[in-house]
């Protein structure tokens, strides 16, 4: 997995922006190209909605080798500390994930009240 741009807010109005970098290599025109959002093995994709030619979808095919391309360039080889056990590593991600999430919980409920 790599990430493409930057980290994007959901803002006010329910609404995230593509980054710049992946509209380019999806070939995106503005006003005139739809995307779709999909749920894949619990995970949200974003497609480009492609012309299919006698069930061949060769635009899918190529943004799919652009995509594949960027991401072999910049694959982020993630170490974890050497020294934990993957039992005591999962135990400290874990105990973030949880102060996080109080953490956003709280903020959630202060912007309500």
């Amino acid at each position: 997995m790599v990430q493409i741009g930057r980290n994007v807010k959901y803002d006010d109005y329910g609404r995230v922006t593509i980054p710049a970098q992946l509209a380019e290599m999806m070939n995106l025109a503005k006003g005139l190209d739809e995307v779709s959002w999909n749920i894949i093995d619990g995970t949200v994709c974003l497609m480009k909605v492609t012309k299919s030619y006698h069930g061949m979808d060769f635009e899918a095919e190529e943004i799919e080798g652009k995509l594949r391309d960027y991401e072999s360039r910049y694959i982020d080889d993630y170490r974890s500390d050497d020294e934990l056990s993957p039992e005591e590593l999962e135990a400290k991600a874990r105990e973030e994930y949880l102060r996080d999430k109080a953490a956003r919980e709280a903020l959630l409920n202060s912007k309500k009240n």
